[in-house]
């Protein structure tokens, strides 16, 4: 596995959701760890993972194989399809034209591409499709292309859906996504700029963003519309890797990458992790690129698909651990992508994964849930847990501990060690028979956290620091207290957690008298054999 970090400034963002560097570093700290566990736990073939925030990247991690036959490390810097993502694209290709007074998201795309003017297509217009609403078929009557079974289609096909077959519905019925759709809104773009599309979103998008970002760093960006003609495999280190078939199959299998046809603005772009984080943090806060009034028309609402989530024009939105997140994500024969952007944070966070059963999306929500602790939130529930009469029961409620800075010192073995001092200590991941359990300071306070979980946040345990106690199984050996706050009541809700605390080490963890050790002092027997009276 390969990662690297590199560190910046901040700036003021919306309290409610802002975030400093140095909490971000805090959970950039402990994602090597997490994902390797999902990685190694969940059999998980590869995974890019990248964040960017206040104008840096400050995580580009990469782990598993980019060729499952030969063994090849997956880097960061291979190139990855992105899928659904090629939709932002295409929506923002549009803006720009819109901007420009070249297009109008009120033309019907019959009147920008002569070829569809005769067909029943004719009259859906550049908003409908932007938004899938315009009641067309997702992918056609014939589309093996996505198990590579036939070539993506090509423009005369794609020609030929539109005059039979494309048209499902009445316009703004309900949300019919259409990889279709945005097949035309590809051929719309090619006839208003006299370009192919691929060209087209090169000038008018990706040439301007990388200039950007190379003026005010020593990056640049990796991303393209579709596969290039002779692009190199994941032999090298810029080269494509391979996607990997699903465990529902058995052994994954390697999986080749595929051009797109006449469908790239629906599916057909490629990039690193590191890129599309970059590059979509960019555009939604503060790029030259498109003006606030398009940003604005791209997320306003058109569909509302649960509380908190919804489409607009090329754009997903949602809401998590207190984020209002936008981007989008993907999928193709090759792998499972998911982008979250949160401008309000000048935050975004890019997974992309190499199968099709990859929980890119859930790991992107599951490290915005890490980030929301480190920036001072509580676990989800956990303030629901720590009410008054939380349960039915007769509790007065219980405040939530200060930040580690507040909480007392203690004294261990004759020395005194600041609460801070406990945290940096106890870190760490510990082992029983029973699974492992993750401490891990974030921002500016302790967490026990379940390692194995894709949203660790949602069963986040908040520790304090309040004083020390002899250990009741091994005599003479000093713990701390660690006051647990969030607990649901099936944990150790009235109990806390006692840390073993030898020559400056900790040496085991005490919870309701269960005992974990340091993982790495571990050792699994062969057969766990009940005890002997």
């Amino acid at each position: 596995m390969t990662a690297t970090a590199t560190t910046g400034t901040s700036v003021f963002v919306r309290e409610d959701e802002a975030l400093s560097r140095e909490a971000v570093q805090s959970v950039v700290d402990q994602l090597p760890q997490w994902l390797s566990t999902l990685g190694d736990l969940r059999r998980l073939s590869g995974l890019q993972v990248a964040i960017w925030h206040d104008g840096d990247i400050v995580f580009d991690y990469a782990q598993g194989t980019a060729d499952p036959e030969t063994g090849t490390e997956l880097l960061p810097t291979h190139r990855l399809r992105i899928a659904s993502h090629s939709k932002m694209f295409t929506a923002i290709t549009v803006m720009r034209l819109v901007e420009q007074g070249r297009m109008r998201l009120d033309d019907a795309v019959g009147d920008l591409v002569d070829d569809l003017a005769d067909t029943p297509v004719a009259d859906r217009t550049i908003r409908d499709l932007l938004s899938h609403s315009a009641g067309l078929t997702r992918d056609s009557s014939d589309s093996r292309w996505w198990a590579l079974q036939t070539p993506f289609a090509d423009r005369a096909q794609l020609i030929e859906i539109a005059r039979d077959g494309a048209v499902v519905a009445e316009a703004g019925i309900h949300l019919q996504y259409s990889n279709i759709g945005y097949g035309f809104l590809g051929l719309a773009i090619e006839a208003v700029t006299g370009q192919s599309f691929e060209d087209a979103v090169t000038d008018l998008v990706l040439d301007p963003v990388t200039a950007e970002v190379e003026r005010d760093s020593d990056r640049t960006l990796h991303l393209g519309a579709d596969l290039p003609e002779g692009a190199a495999g994941p032999e090298q280190a810029d080269g494509f890797a391979y996607g990997h078939t699903g465990l529902i199959h058995g052994d994954r299998r390697a999986v080749e990458q595929i051009s797109t046809g006449a469908l790239a603005a629906a599916t057909g772009f490629w990039a690193t992790a590191a890129s599309i984080a970059e590059f979509t943090g960019r555009v939604f806060t503060d790029s030259a690129l498109l003006t606030d009034r398009s940003r604005r028309e791209m997320r306003r609402k058109v569909w509302t698909l649960r509380e908190g989530g919804h489409y607009g024009l090329g754009l997903q939105q949602g809401r998590f651990h207190g984020f209002t997140a936008l981007a989008h994500s993907g999928g193709f024969p090759t792998g499972l992508s998911r982008t979250w952007a949160v401008p309000a944070s000048r935050l975004c966070v890019s997974v992309i994964g190499t199968s099709t059963d990859s929980p890119s999306s859930e790991i992107a929500v599951g490290i915005l849930g890490l980030l929301a602790l480190a920036a001072g939130r509580p676990a989800p529930d956990a303030d629901m847990f720590e009410s008054a009469a939380a349960g039915g029961g007769a509790a007065v409620g219980r405040p939530r501990p200060k930040e580690l800075a507040d909480q007392p010192s203690v004294t261990i073995g004759g020395e005194e060690m600041t609460a801070e001092q406990v945290a940096g200590i106890v870190e760490g991941t510990y082992s029983a028979g029973w699974g492992r359990t993750w401490v891990a300071r974030l921002g500016d306070r302790l967490f026990e956290l379940p390692l194995s979980s894709y949203d660790p946040a949602a069963g986040a345990i908040e520790l304090a620091v309040t004083g020390t106690r002899p250990d009741a199984i091994l005599d003479g050996v000093p713990c701390v207290e660690l006051t647990t706050w969030g607990d649901t009541g099936y944990g150790s809700y009235f109990e806390p957690v006692l840390a073993r605390v030898e020559n400056g080490r900790c040496t085991g963890l005490v919870d309701t008298g269960q005992v974990a050790v340091p993982s790495e002092d571990f050792e699994l027997p062969e057969r766990i054999r009940a005890p002997k009276a």
